[in-house]
Formats: C-alpha cells, sequence, structure tokens
C-alpha cells in the first residue's frame, strides 16, 4: 500500500535535500588520495567495489566493502570500508545495518562531518527525527552555514513544532540563498504548521505561477485548502498534480481522503485502487 501522507514529512526532507544534491557518494568521500596510504590488495579489492557502486550494482558492492572491513589494517582503511559499506547498505535498503556501519565509521573518525551527514540521513529514513537533529546540530557548530544541513533541520524543527528555532534556520538560509525554491517551500510549511494560512498560500502562489510544471507546489498548496474545508479546490490541486506526475501512488491516495471527506466513497474507492495499480507497476 502506498505510504499515508502523515508518513511522507521525513521522506520530503530528504527528497527536497536530494534536489539540492545533499545525496553524498560515500565513494567520493574519503578519497582517492588517501588510497596511497592503503595497501595493494585493499586497493585493490576497493577498487572493485567502487566500479560496482558506480555502475549502481549495490548489492556487489556491499559484499566486496564486508571483506575489505574484514583485511583493512590501518585506521584509514577502516574508515573507508566502513563508509562505503554503510553507503552500499543504504542504497540497497538495509537501513539499519547501514547505520550500524557509520556508527562504527564516525568512531574511528568522530570529525568526518560527511559521515555524519549520511548518518543523520539514515535517523530521517528510520523516522529517528531526535537523533537526526542531534547530527545536525552538531554540524552546524562546525559548519553554520551548511545550507543543505540548516534546511533539514528547519524542517524537522518545523514538524516537531520548534517554529522559532524553524524560522530562525529559515531567516538564515533565506539570507544566503534567496532564489532557492526549496527553502521557499520549506518556509510555507512552516507556516501551515502556525496556521498562517495566508502566508503560506502567497508564498506557494509565487512557487506555482514562476514553477507551474512543478507538482510538490500543488500537493502543498491542496494540503493548506485541506485544512481549510476547502476541499473542492483541494481536489484540483491534487487533479493537477496527477496530470504531471500521474505515477504518484501518493497523489492518488491524497485524492481518496478528501473524496471520504466528501462523503464520495465511489470515487475514494477508485483513486485507492489507482494508488495500488501505481504502485504495483513500480515493482
Amino acid at each position: 500500500m502506498p505510504l499515508q501522507h502523515s508518513q511522507l514529512k521525513y521522506y520530503a526532507i530528504l527528497a527536497n535535500q536530494n534536489k539540492e544534491a545533499m545525496r553524498i557518494s560515500i565513494t567520493i568521500l574519503l578519497l582517492f588520495m588517501m588510497q596511497s596510504l592503503f595497501s595493494q590488495e585493499f586497493r585493490t579489492l576497493c577498487n572493485t567495489g567502487i566500479k560496482n557502486i558506480s555502475d549502481h550494482k549495490y548489492k556487489e558492492a556491499k559484499e566486496i566493502f564486508q571483506k575489505a572491513t574484514e583485511i583493512s589494517s590501518n585506521n584509514n582503511e577502516k574508515i573507508y570500508s566502513f563508509a562505503n559499506l554503510a553507503y552500499s547498505q543504504q542504497m540497497c535498503g538495509e537501513l539499519e545495518d547501514a547505520l550500524k556501519s557509520y556508527n562504527t565509521a564516525i568512531e574511528l573518525d568522530n570529525n568526518e562531518i560527511t559521515l555524519i551527514q549520511q548518518r543523520a540521513n539514515i535517523y530521517l529514513m528510520l523516522g529517528d527525527a531526535d537523533n537526526a537533529l542531534k547530527d545536525y546540530s552538531y554540524i552546524l557548530e562546525r559548519e553554520p552555514n551548511n545550507t543543505g544541513v540548516l534546511f533539514g533541520r528547519a524542517s524537522i524543527y518545523t514538524e516537531k513544532g520548534d517554529f522559532a528555532n524553524a524560522m530562525n534556520d529559515y531567516k538564515l538560509l533565506s539570507t544566503l540563498e534567496p532564489e532557492n525554491n526549496n527553502i521557499k517551500l520549506g518556509l510555507a510549511m512552516l507556516y501551515r504548521k502556525e496556521k498562517k494560512y495566508n502566508e503560506a498560500l502567497i508564498m506557494l502562489e509565487l512557487l506555482i505561477e514562476s514553477n507551474p510544471d512543478v507538482a510538490e507546489y500543488y500537493i502543498a498548496r491542496s494540503d493548506i485548502e485541506r485544512e481549510l474545508g476547502q476541499y473542492e479546490l483541494a481536489l484540483m490541486d491534487i487533479a493537477q498534480a496527477i496530470d504531471l506526475v500521474p505515477d504518484n501512488a501518493n497523489y492518488y491516495t491524497l485524492q481518496a481522503i478528501l473524496y471520504e471527506k466528501m462523503g464520495n466513497k465511489k470515487a475514494a474507492i477508485e483513486s485507492n485502487k489507482k494508488a495500488i495499480e501505481v504502485e504495483k507497476k513500480k515493482k
């Protein structure tokens, strides 16, 4: 079954970060220039693992880097192998295992910001916003203008109802990247949480006017319209989003929820069927 809308909040944070190039490949992280410190056997093994990651063969990469952790003979090799193992496990969907591997790598080098940031992303995927918040705050103590991490923290503050801290982060973000649409969308979400619906709608109107082909802006506006009881307007926005992205099962689920609220059970059933159908096609 598709995810319910309430389950999507932290996934939305990650999706927006990815649009800002926040998906960091650990294979780049610990640096080919460090390979001069690696043994020949270890280097050969890791080169194979890196090639597998480049080819999106994450299961094979995972097996390679698991072996690398076993033959690593110094601290640098251990960090490199556990970091890449974690990334491979993450891409295989093995989030708990990835978290353990990131933790091991971070224990070996607790100043590596990229590793901590990747761990925060895993925490979010696991629904552990509190630990993600700790990691983001740790990073920002060292890199106060890291916009990707600032955005992640602001989004978490928003979801937790800590509106003052969220606004502080968004003010800084707006100064650092005033034309960033993801920041504008996040600010609209904050206004919505604060029930400042007029401010949120104005922000979304501007976003839609300048970017009429972005489905998530219509979905964001439909959320506000739904909260205001404007179900017909919300349905129109969801229909627009579906026209733009017809293979998103969650949009049909949202449509079904609205039809249910309006008492149109037949239409709700059809939308749920469509959601299931779209989800099956992806498998």
